[in-house]
Order: C-alpha cells, then structure tokens, then sequence
C-alpha cells in the first residue's frame, strides 16, 4: 500500500486550488424526479428509526429527488409522518430482486444482530453472488457487523466502517486499527473489495488504485447518526454525478458533510452538533457547489 498515491483535499471552490474534488455534472431545465433515477435505503430495526430518517432526509437535502424507504412494517407506517417527501415499503424478498430498478441502495442503517437484519443481508448476499445486481450499494452499521461474521467480495459496494467496525473487519484492535488507518483501509478493500471510507480523524477512502484523505471534520462529529447522515449525502452524489469517478463522487460527500460541521463547529463551538444540524448545513453547501450565487 505504500505505493499507491494518496491525495489529501479540502472542499474549497477556488479554480486555482489543486486539490479541489471536480464533480462533471449539468443540470438540465427538463429535469424530473426520476431524471437521474430512483434511490432506496434498506434498514430499520425495532428501535432504530432515527437512523433512517436520518440518512433519508440526509439524501433528500442534499438532491435526492426519489426516495424510498424500505423497512420493517411499523417503520413503514411511521416514516413519512416525521418526512412527508419519502415514500415507504415493507421489506420482502421481493425487494432484493428488483434492486436493480435503484440507482443508489443504502443498506445497513438501522440494522441490529436480530433474525429480521441478518435475513436481509442474507438475501443480499446470495443475489450479488449471482452477479445479477447492477445498483451502486452504500453500505453501513449492522450490515458490517454480518459482513465481518460472514466475509465476501464485491466490486461495486462502498463500505463506510468506522474504527470499531473496522476492527470487527479485520479482527484487529481497535487501537491497531487507529495507529494504522491507512494500511487498515487497504486491507478491508483487499478482503471485501469495492470502495473503503475508514471514518474518523482524516477519513480515508480507497477504491483499490487511489488514497483520498479528507481533511475536514473533527471529534465534535462523534455523536450517535453522523455516519447515517453521510451515508445519505454519499447515495446522493452518486445518484446525481453520473461522469465522474465513483471515488471523486465519494470524497465530495465526505467532504460536504465533514465541512458542513467545521462551519457549525466555527458558529456555535464543538459541542452539540447534531447530525440533523449537519444535514441542513450540507443542504446549504450543496448549493454553493452546484451553483454560484
């Protein structure tokens, strides 16, 4: 790993900035909600709402324009009284098989070690095994926990551990796996392929060829949401940038949303910034980068 090039970023819109992240993508006056197609997050158990309304309203107000949340039965009767915008489906095994009707699929917010969210990643894992998806997979939470118990490569998901998961991955400490998070980011994309977003102090993401640290954020991140919320922010900017690199599209989301709470953090100070402040924060900034104004 000590040879593949690492780029360090900020997200600063200064043409003269030489580690800008470059999204290639116009809007057109024709646009629609289906334009750039249909999204959908797989996750909720008993007891972990929060999680996916905050990654839903995290894609949603970052651009997002269809949105579908696909959860347990009472989650499904529940979400859109706290988001209007988002429609809801029962989970079945129905689902998996029309996955590839999505553009983007979130799994794993909201997953706990019950019988309800290892079936879903069973499910899963027995229909990418056939090759027979073709979506952009963002994954997160619970579904790493299964995914550590249960190994498997695929090429075009994005793993978003944290250091703790990260360990779980790779059966190593947690404190090995933060005095050593450049190497731990290489071998969970050597065990389980696809793109690695190690988060925590300088988020490292790596698609296999490439090292982007993002240089943003800090400790005052650390509070229970913040990864659901960027999982949301991620889904959105692959959803909307179709011609560019997947992992330039990722680390424009990690920077929206680590930035997005350095300007929080500069405003009010580093405590109490929330996940849901986070996001309305990175609705604002999306715009900035989108469009001049």
């Amino acid at each position: 790993f000590r040879d593949i090039p690492i780029r360090e970023y900020l997200l600063e819109k200064k043409s003269s900035y030489l580690n800008e992240i470059i999204l290639n993508h116009k809007f057109s006056r024709t646009d629609h909600k289906k334009t750039y197609g249909k999204n959908m997050l797989i996750g909720g158990a008993n007891g972990f709402l929060g999680s996916i309304l905050l990654s839903a309203k995290a894609a949603i107000k970052t651009g997002s324009r269809y949105f579908i949340v696909c959860s347990n039965k009472l989650h499904t009767e529940t979400v859109a009284m706290f988001q209007n915008e988002l429609i809801t489906m029962e989970y079945s095994k129905d689902v998996i098989k029309q996955l590839n009707n999505y553009k983007v699929v979130i799994i794993g917010p909201g997953f706990s070690k019950d019988s309800w969210s290892e079936s879903i990643f069973l499910d899963f894992i027995n229909l990418i095994s056939r090759d027979a998806i073709s979506s952009n997979i963002v994954i997160d939470a619970g579904f790493l926990y299964f995914l550590s118990c249960n190994p498997f490569k695929y090429h075009n998901w994005i793993l978003t551990p944290h250091e703790g998961e990260a360990s779980m991955l790779l059966n190593k400490s947690s404190k090995w796996i933060s005095n050593n998070r450049i190497e731990a980011a290489w071998l969970i994309q050597k065990k389980y392929s696809g793109t690695v977003v190690l988060k925590g102090p300088n988020t490292i993401i790596f698609d296999g060829t490439e090292i982007f640290i993002c240089k943003h954020g800090g400790n005052y991140m650390g509070v229970a949401g913040m990864g659901d919320a960027l999982t949301g922010a991620i889904a959105t900017i692959l959803h909307l940038t179709e011609n560019s690199k997947p992992i330039n599209a990722v680390s424009f989301a990690i920077g929206l949303h680590s930035h997005a709470a350095d300007i929080i953090k500069s405003s009010k100070g580093p405590l109490g910034i929330l996940p849901s402040d986070v996001i309305e924060k990175m609705s604002e900034l999306v715009n900035n980068f989108y469009y001049d104004r």
